[in-house]
């Protein structure tokens, strides 16, 4: 994963769209992010350098933030058949397949994201308490790593937001 930092962390530029993209540092890990020092470069990647013991973190604040409804999901792709899609013109007039499909993907990726989740194993450890979320054979779990993973940062923003704003002293005032 070093190495797609690494890729980041520099000018690229696209030469099939024109664009150049500027590059991105690291903003938790000043290991990560003095690899490559580039003036400008914005601070915007969060490292996370798994351990047993944080991912058991994550998934349980996955549950927490899930049961919580702190994250709303897409509907379902038959919902979105028939509530949804109808009433998008371009999905409705499109004449090739890849236009419908890129209006269709959001909510296909989403089941696959409920679906690939509730296929994990979640074992916990006797000896630690360690939560461990495991795949059954083929499947995969990388939708669930992205979400989660994703879902942590954004609990961690949380946290720290709210921890801001105890730093200062509210009195009350009485005329």
């Amino acid at each position: 994963m070093i190495a797609i930092y690494d890729l980041l962390a520099k000018v690229m530029y696209d030469e099939e769209r024109g664009v150049e993209y500027s590059p991105l540092s690291c903003m938790n890990d000043d290991s990560v992010a003095n690899r490559i020092k580039i003036e400008g470069a914005l601070p915007c990647i969060f490292v996370i350098n798994a351990t047993q013991k944080l991912n058991s973190d994550i998934a349980l604040d996955f549950r927490r933030v899930l049961d919580s409804n702190k994250i709303d999901l897409l509907i379902t792709f038959e919902q979105a058949s028939e509530e949804f899609l109808p009433n998008v013109k371009e999905y409705v007039g499109a004449l090739d397949a890849t236009t419908q499909v890129f209006y269709e993907a959001p909510f296909l990726e989403t089941q696959a994201l409920i679906s690939e989740t509730t296929d994990l194993v979640y074992e916990k450890k006797p000896d630690t308490g360690v939560i461990v979320v495991r795949e059954q054979g083929v499947a995969r779990k990388d939708r669930y790593t992205s979400v989660s993973y994703g879902s942590w940062f954004a609990s961690l923003l949380e946290r720290d937001l709210l921890c801001q704003s105890n730093d200062y002293e509210f009195v009350t005032f009485i005329n």
